[in-house]
């Protein structure tokens, strides 16, 4: 990696990017991505040959060397076995070309990180050491003078090479030494850098080390991303399997262990079976862009695409155990001021300008690689509590972790990655970049004017998410089952909108433990829908709990639980109630001033339909069975759908379990299949009893011949569409016999009944249409002195 060997023991060398030559079919699937790794070996390239790296060979990330050794003395990399005498004390080497190279790259659009090549082979025995050994801790220090600026967000992870020491130091003091070089980063930078490493050192030397040892350098941490532990969690190992041939190099489809068992050493021993992150592959590699493809390169491959090399960037940390304001520059790494690097004693003089990187807050507004929208924000301390105030000013970040308190209060914070690309399968490498946005470990409230976005977020097992205020626009939020479960508690009113075209999600997962819920803690516990293209806006797969809550909004809002919450107010958009057990809406009451109450799932609580409101069952888009298991009183709108199937007419229909349906309002019937041709009857209520009367109807309309008939609704709670006969005479009454002459639909039953108070109805003739002709119907005895008369048929 850094050049010729520092002893006459054989180390490998870092220093350029990863090359490919492969035959693509056009529907390959995506790459993994490749990159370099450069030091002053490869001496002054141009911005030109940069440009030309990243967008004719297709580079698309580098690692630049800052510095060997520690922070005194002289290191002339010409003479790496010191026969010149001139290499003292801890043998400090400044790359001057290392700033340069790194503004130069990331101005190309290349993702660019830092690398200090370490010297644990210098101890007190080494010719004019002065008798000191060098120390992971102090060569950390001098990779932080010359590459600290870079240590910050927008830029890749740094990284500590380790290729020398096998033989001088034992293996439980390299070890240690790589431990201390990573902590004294991790103390005076907030991030853990990462290693370069072979598999002699990986194998051999570490993995041989103690247990402790090695838990430290490479178990993982939790359940998602750390800055606490491992002290080495971003793996670049050293394999090349091909020097003579790096085309042939098959990088997309092998791995570096197929040529070396022992290859991981500690990493492999967790659960991944290849755990790198970067494989520098080849030390041969050759590229057209640079210097007309005359010299070596280091060729390098990352373990994913675009969104998995994202990942490797610095994170934006909290730099305080105290409390802060997210907007205050002097709370995070990205917003400490830069120290310009201070070459040592008899080192070169830097080549170029010396640029520095500009303090910034995590996700401003930016351009290119170093952009504020690639930041991943981690807020974790290792010994506080504390809580970080959002209140002002428009943060797009990449990803989210927290431990800590967060309170988002105003402004708004997005966060953008999009999970959603890994179901593509053209990119199966994307989900190792994994699945999540966000990783509530922490308390968080959203209150005030503030808006978060978010599309993937997972709520831990004991942690809970308030809503209190504010607007929330999501694709999916997840709840952790747990022996505590994590929670959402509304107390106040909250915009919800969906992320884009897709439904937005609440749902949970796990195992084991209690289910998690959304629980309605004030008195007032609004949800404000908003309509998205979506067919249903939001889906709430959890169940709702405690108090009362009203939906708001012209939006739509799914219920698929059993819920327990104490009463449901609906005053606009639909509320779609869709449990499979138990009751959608808890044992309370359901009033329904404005908005639509739909669905097909049930509700035990009273339901009050006010003038206003409407209630429809059945889904949006299927026709379907809303059961109540309390009568309900109906002054507003019954919304029914029908469908007169050939084979079998359907409807949407309302089912009560117990008690009297006593009619009210206005029923409006749609017809959403083919026309009515007569005959057909719909099932649109079933209950045990029925009174009253709908004071309005709004019917399909039908052709000529065909008429509604309302009479089985009080009955059975049905409706028919019969054949109207047609009379070819006026009918007669002789004194003794009434005769109607007309012709009905052949095939069809029709029923002469009579009544002499409009109420009750006596059949006093059946007779069925043959397929051609008519029927006179005779009525032989009719009351005296009046009666009324009409037909039916029997369908």
């Amino acid at each position: 990696m850094s050049g010729k060997s520092p002893t006459p023991v054989a180390f490998i060398r870092l220093a350029a990017i990863v090359h490919l030559i492969l035959s693509v079919a056009p529907n390959a699937r995506a790459q993994r991505l490749l990159g370099l790794d450069v030091s002053a070996w490869q001496a002054n390239i141009s911005q030109t040959t940069w440009n030309n790296i990243r967008n004719v060979e297709n580079r698309r990330f580098v690692f630049i060397r800052s510095s060997r050794g520690g922070t005194t003395g002289f290191y002339n990399q010409n003479d790496p076995d010191n026969s010149n005498g001139n290499n003292t004390f801890s043998q400090r080497y400044d790359d001057p070309y290392f700033i340069q190279n790194i503004n130069r790259a990331t101005a190309a659009g290349i993702y660019a990180g830092a690398y200090h090549f370490s010297r644990p082979d210098v101890v007190e025995s080494t010719l004019n050491s002065g008798g000191i050994r060098n120390s992971g801790a102090n060569e950390a220090d001098h990779f932080i003078q010359m590459a600290g600026p870079w240590m910050r967000p927008g830029y890749l992870v740094p990284i500590h090479d380790l290729e020398a020491g096998d033989g001088i130091r034992t293996d439980n003091e390299m070890a240690q030494f790589s431990i201390d070089f990573s902590n004294r980063i991790f103390q005076r930078m907030g991030i853990r850098p990462g290693i370069y490493i072979n598999g002699n050192y990986s194998a051999n030397i570490l993995q041989t080390a103690s247990a402790g040892l090695r838990d430290q350098l490479a178990k993982p941490a939790a359940s998602r991303p750390s800055v606490i532990a491992p002290a080495y969690s971003v793996l670049w190992v050293a394999r090349w399997p091909n020097q003579a041939n790096v085309p042939a190099i098959d990088v997309q489809g092998t791995n570096p262990k197929d040529t070396f068992a022992g290859f991981y050493g500690p990493w492999d021993d967790y659960g991944d079976p290849q755990p790198w992150t970067f494989w520098q592959y080849a030390s041969t590699g050759r590229l057209p862009s640079f210097n007309n493809g005359a010299n070596n390169l280091d060729f390098n491959a990352i373990h994913g695409d675009v969104e998995f090399l994202e990942d490797q960037l610095v994170p934006a940390v909290w730099m305080h155990d105290s409390n802060g304001d997210w907007s205050t520059l002097a709370n995070w790494n990205s917003g400490q001021p830069p120290v310009a690097p201070a070459p040592g004693p008899g080192q070169a003089a830097p080549i170029g300008a010396q640029t520095l990187p500009v303090a910034r807050l995590p996700g401003a507004v930016g351009s290119g690689v170093t952009s504020g929208q690639n930041d991943t924000v981690i807020l974790e301390r290792t010994n506080s509590n504390l809580t970080v105030t959002l209140s002002t000013g428009a943060h797009n970040i990449r990803k989210l972790y927290m431990r800590e308190a967060l309170n988002i209060t105003g402004g708004m914070l997005t966060i953008n990655y999009d999970p959603a690309y890994a179901a593509n399968p053209n990119f199966p490498n994307a989900l190792r970049s994994g699945p999540l946005s966000a990783q509530f470990s922490g308390p968080v409230t959203l209150g005030g004017s503030a808006t978060l976005n978010v599309r993937a977020l997972q709520v831990d097992a004991a942690r809970n998410f308030t809503l209190s205020g504010g607007t929330l626009v999501f694709n999916k939020i997840t709840l952790l089952r747990g022996v505590v479960p994590a929670g959402i508690f509304v107390n106040g009113e909250v915009t919800i909108h969906a992320l884009g075209a897709e439904t937005a999600t609440f749902a949970s997962a796990g195992s084991s433990g209690l289910s998690p819920s959304i629980n309605f803690a004030g008195e007032t516990n609004i949800l404000t829908i908003g309509d998205s293209s979506a067919e249903v806006d939001v889906s709430v797969d959890v169940s709702l709990a405690k108090g009362p809550f009203t939906k708001n909004g012209p939006g739509t809002l799914r219920l698929t639980a059993a819920n327990t919450c104490s009463a449901t107010t609906i005053s606009a958009g639909t509320l779609l109630v869709n449990n499979s057990a138990g009751s959608g809406t808890g044992s309370g009451a359901v009033t329904v001033n404005g908005g639509i109450l739909s669905g097909v799932g049930a509700i035990s609580g009273p339901v009050t339909i006010n003038p206003a409101g409407a209630l429809a069952p059945g889904n949006l888009s299927a026709l379907g069975a809303l059961t109540l298991q309390t009568p309900p009183t109906l002054a507003g709108r019954t919304i029914v759908r029908i469908n007169p199937a050939a084979d079998s007419p359907t409807s949407d229909r309302l089912v009560l379990t117990t008690g009297a349906l006593t009619y009210g309002g206005e029923l409006i019937i749609s017809n959403i299949g083919a026309p009515l041709l007569g005959g057909e009857v719909f099932q649109i209520f079933s209950a045990p009893a029925y009174s009253g009367t709908f004071t309005s109807y709004s019917l399909p309309p039908l052709d000529t011949g065909l008429n509604w008939d309302l009479s089985m609704l009080p009955i059975n709670g049905t409706i028919t569409v019969n054949a109207r006969p047609h009379f070819h005479a006026p009918p007669t009454f002789d004194g003794t016999t009434l005769t109607l002459q007309f012709t009905g639909r052949p095939g069809l039953t029709y029923y002469l009944q009579r009544s002499t108070d409009l109420i009750d109805w006596l059949t006093v003739s059946t007779n069925t249409i043959p397929s051609t002709g008519a029927i006179n119907y005779t009525d032989p005895n009719p009351p005296n002195p009046a009666a009324f008369y009409k037909l039916r048929s029997s369908e």
